[in-house]
């Protein structure tokens, strides 16, 4: 469960119009409850404090951030694991019944129960995504690229603060503007400074056969596999960028870019190292960490963000 802290996270991008809605007092009515002794619980999800997802916390306020997470927390037993229990005990009473048959109603209550059982042995999994609030822009960084953890946010976000964040989209040519930049690289300038962006040796294309079936092509270091890829029609659709600012190759940046995706993501956002601070304040590291991760997604939207 990469975070903010780690060297790599993916980024979904959201914005919010009125930060002001978002109090600890609404995070804190909404706070993750776990299930690990409530048996007939599946799942659970809430928000709990950054760096620490074992307890509701007060959310982390740096600079213009306001930082926290959001925990969820699955039960699941395995397919195959609830049919070799189902087999086993249709069997047994097969051999109990006069006509050796089980019936197809007796079958779906005896799978049911099975599962039910399962489940309340089986552990709660944590998943958890760190988020990013800047209260003066509203831009919204929640650290992860699962469309289903996206829909959990979005829903408890909905019910703890009677509002919906708005989906960052790329542009729908999303396909040429990534081809551009494979091909002859893009710059940008923000903040001040000037943004080298070129392709870092990962592409993914899609298209279609000579029989109309579709065809992924994943290359690595392969610009042979994606030329021929092209030349043929085919569309780039995921690439991976490396990222350099003011020409100084100590500040680099790789990430990934979807263009296949709804909402916007920056995926395996790798940033240059964080200085810190010396003096003596912790967060410094986190804060400046925030501050490189805001840089690529800014340049991102700066040059691929649908208006």
């Amino acid at each position: 469960m990469p975070g903010f802290k780690a060297s790599a996270t993916d980024i979904t991008l959201l914005r919010l119009a009125d930060t002001s809605v978002v109090t600890a007092d609404k995070l804190k009515r909404h706070a993750f409850r776990p299930i690990d002794n409530l048996n007939g619980e599946e799942s659970a999800v809430g928000w709990v404090g950054f760096g620490n997802d074992m307890e509701w916390l007060a959310p982390v306020e740096l600079g213009e951030w306001l930082i926290w997470s959001l925990r969820m927390d699955r039960r699941s037993i395995p397919g195959p694991v609830v049919n070799k229990h189902l087999a086993e005990a249709v069997k047994e009473e097969a051999a109990k019944a006069e006509d050796g048959k089980v019936s197809r109603a007796r079958r779906k209550e005896l799978k049911e129960l099975i599962r039910s059982k399962l489940l309340a042995k089986a552990e709660p999994v944590p998943t958890v995504a760190d988020v990013a609030l800047n209260v003066h822009t509203g831009l919204l960084l929640v650290g992860t690229k699962s469309s289903g953890m996206i829909e959990k946010f979005m829903d408890c976000f909905k019910g703890a603060f009677d509002c919906d964040p708005a989906e960052v989209r790329f542009k729908e040519n999303m396909s040429e503007l990534l081809q551009a930049l494979y091909d002859n690289g893009l710059q940008a300038s923000l903040d001040g400074h000037d943004f080298a962006l070129s392709e870092a040796g990962l592409a993914t294309l899609e298209g279609v056969d000579a029989e109309g079936e579709k065809v992924v092509i994943t290359a690595r270091n392969d610009r042979e596999t994606v030329d021929a890829g092209l030349a043929k029609g085919f569309g780039l659709v995921r690439l991976k960028v490396g990222m350099v600012r003011d020409g100084d190759d100590s500040l680099a940046w790789t990430f990934t870019l979807d263009g296949a995706t709804g909402c916007a993501v920056l995926s395996g956002v790798k940033t240059p190292a964080a200085s810190g601070s010396d003096d003596g304040n912790p967060d410094a590291a986190l804060l400046e960490k925030l501050y490189l991760i805001e840089q690529a997604v800014g340049v991102a939207l700066e040059l691929f963000e649908q208006h």
